[in-house]
């Protein structure tokens, strides 16, 4: 992320604001000492923590430092598009408690990234349009702005290490919060390799699976292995596919041409065979 640009921006409206970054126990000594210079910024402060926590625990620690009325939430790992980025929130956060910008795919790494393809291929499905369509079930963390007050009173659940921000759009709505999905999207121009992808597929599955009470009506993906799961035969027939073809198609993700539909069969095979 490029600060410079946010408080750029911030100070050509005239804002009074205040940028937080945290560390979550990061190790890489090289890391902490280049990020040592965003103390050095105007109303920018870099926190290191002494311990990884998750992203839940961290989220709600700079809320807790946070000063300000409305708190903004950006992944590090995300590129600004533009100067206009701030003042569409300020303009959105009229009439609204949360306002979310969502995410763009930025530089085009070919057919050899699955997550490029899958970001790719999911996008058309996270318009804005799409997404007021069901604000609540398509709240995601990466970009959003909400009232300090009100996040203070529903926090992120630290319990979760994946779908925390998932498990928040359920909470909101059952506060009857209000969320509005613009047209700010914040630019994913980092993609990790095929490997670290698929691990993080599995941990993802693993994770929604141990939380799927709370997460329940709020995965697709979830809800079909749920209802897989009530028809015997059809279980036995997916868990028989992953069985036998499921090192395969693994194998086939991690390769130079990955395929996303071979993603789908995979993820449904994976979580209908832990599912019990």
């Amino acid at each position: 992320m490029k600060l410079k640009e946010l408080c750029d921006d911030a100070r050509d409206i005239g804002l009074e604001y205040e940028i937080l970054v945290a560390d979550d126990g990061s190790q890489n000594e090289a890391i902490n000492e280049a990020n040592s210079a965003i103390n050095q910024m105007a109303h920018c402060k870099h926190i290191i923590k002494n311990k990884n926590e998750g992203s839940a625990a961290t989220r709600n620690f700079l809320a807790e430092q946070s000063k300000y009325e409305w708190l903004l939430f950006i992944d590090c790992d995300m590129d600004i598009p533009d100067t206009e980025f701030i003042t569409k929130y300020i303009y959105a956060s009229q009439d609204n408690h949360v306002v979310n910008g969502g995410i763009s795919i930025g530089r085009n790494i070919g057919k050899h990234n699955l997550r490029y393809l899958y970001e790719k291929h999911e996008a058309p499905a996270h318009t804005p349009e799409q997404r007021n369509r069901h604000p609540y079930q398509s709240f995601r963390s990466a970009n959003f702005m909400i009232k300090k007050s009100i996040f203070m009173t529903i926090k992120f659940n630290e319990c979760m290490r994946r779908y925390e921000d998932v498990y928040l759009g359920k909470v909101l709505k059952q506060y009857n919060y209000k969320i509005l999905h613009i047209d700010n999207p914040v630019v994913m121009n980092d993609f990790e390799n095929n490997n670290e992808y698929m691990e993080k597929i599995e941990y993802d599955l693993r994770t929604l699976y141990e939380f799927r009470n709370e997460l329940n009506g709020y995965s697709r993906i979830l809800e079909l292995c749920q209802k897989i799961h009530q028809i015997s035969p059809l279980c036995f027939l997916v868990r028989a596919w992953h069985c036998l073809a499921g090192k395969l198609e693994r194998s086939l993700l991690t390769k130079v041409y990955p395929n996303t539909n071979i993603l789908k069969l995979y993820r449904i095979g994976y979580l209908t065979s832990i599912y019990k």
